[in-house]
């Protein structure tokens, strides 16, 4: 049962320390204040007033004018046309008709040494690179930049970028320069050696296909010149063009007399019968035994002793199997350094230009406005940050 006494309440409702929930800070001293203004005037002045009057003063009066010139190419081969960045790609292949190998050597090569070397023989870049008058931080040589060779190159991939868009196959070289003039003339020189360093790839990658087909043309050649050259030696050796031609003559002369002696000796047995005493029986045997003899002398010239025409026939048939073989042999290798040539030129790449690079009618860089106000907001974001702890408090 609660309390019937009205004060009886007070004992079980604690009123709430309002004291809390707003708490009251005291005053600071005179002399506190008094110290706080020029602190507060000194942090003004280092992190908003100085950092943007001195960058004010570089961008506006210092900073040299950079001019950009903007190149875009793509490096193809000629064996598949390009069909645009619609076609389903790989993440190696790229589009098709792209050579995404050589378009990464063509960009590592346009950032090279060689490039820059290039660049000092054609466009005269250790000029090009004086010109940024009083601007400290592009002069060169300068305390900043530098003045040797490995300093040069640094100021070079400053000025010289390349992108490389694997999903287009379209690489992008941008080049800045202190004359709208130099920026041009270093990116027409940049494609260009981006163009004869595909043309040595190119001779290298056709050199290294036709070698090795070539080397075997060449022993192919070597080997069928020495088979004609053995069988032109057995003819003059033998004094015979084709023993195989001369021993069809023989066989057919042999064949010839065969069919005499059949019939002469068909005869004699004729004469014998009808008239045993006739004269002509003797004609007819001394005809058979004559057709015999010269019968025998044939075979026996055509494949008898080593003097005959069979080891001649057979050692001539060697010759000419050994010549047909070089001769394939050699048809072969014409037939593959032919394919090699072609296939070759259809591994090609070269480089087609999509942007030619021109003349900026103004320049690029640097963007003044903006870092003088980038420089601004940030010194008053961390103007903002170091503020009196009262002041925060009382925010």
């Amino acid at each position: 049962m609660p309390p019937e006494a009205p004060d009886a309440w007070v004992d079980v409702i604690h009123p709430a320390n309002m004291s809390r929930l707003d708490p009251v800070y005291p005053a600071p001293p005179a002399s506190t204040r008094r110290q706080r203004g020029p602190r507060w005037l000194l942090r003004l002045v280092l992190l908003i007033l100085l950092p943007t009057t001195l960058v004010g003063t570089y961008f506006g009066l210092i900073a040299a004018d950079r001019y950009m010139s903007e190149a875009r190419f793509v490096v193809r081969k000629p064996n598949t046309p390009y069909r645009g960045p619609a076609q389903s790609l790989s993440i190696e292949e790229g589009p098709k008709g792209i050579s995404s190998d050589d378009s990464y050597a063509v960009r590592d090569f346009l950032r090279s040494r060689d490039a820059l070397r290039l660049l000092l023989d054609k466009a005269d870049f250790r000029a090009a690179a004086t010109r940024a008058h009083d601007d400290w931080l592009w002069l060169f040589p300068g305390y900043l930049n530098g003045r040797s060779d490995e300093d040069l190159y640094r100021l070079f991939q400053s000025l010289a970028v390349v992108d490389y868009d694997s999903s287009t196959g379209v690489t992008t070289l941008h080049v800045e320069a202190f004359e709208p003039d130099d920026a041009q003339r270093i990116a027409t020189v940049l494609m260009q050696g981006g163009e004869e360093l595909l043309n040595r790839l190119n001779d290298r990658a056709r050199t290294d296909a036709v070698r090795v087909a070539e080397v075997e043309v060449e022993r192919s050649q070597r080997e069928a010149m020495l088979a004609q050259d053995r069988v032109t030696a057995f003819r003059s050796r033998e004094s015979l063009i084709d023993p195989t031609l001369l021993s069809q003559t023989v066989l057919n002369t042999i064949a010839a007399m065969s069919l005499q002696l059949v019939e002469t000796r068909a005869q004699l047995d004729v004469t014998m019968q009808a008239s045993p005493n006739s004269p002509q029986i003797v004609l007819f045997r001394s005809r058979a035994a004559a057709l015999q003899q010269q019968i025998n002398r044939e075979r026996a010239a055509l494949a008898g002793d080593d003097r005959s025409l069979a080891p001649r026939i057979d050692e001539y048939e060697r010759l000419m199997l050994k010549r047909s073989f070089a001769e394939r042999s050699l048809l072969s290798a014409l037939n593959l350094l032919e394919a090699a040539r072609l296939d070759a030129q259809r591994q090609q790449a070269y480089l087609e230009r999509v942007v030619e690079p021109r003349i900026a009618d103004e320049a690029r860089y640097p963007w003044r406005i903006t870092w003088t106000l980038s420089t601004f907001l940030t010194g008053c974001s961390v103007f903002w940050l170091f503020r009196p702890r009262h002041a925060a408090a009382k925010t």
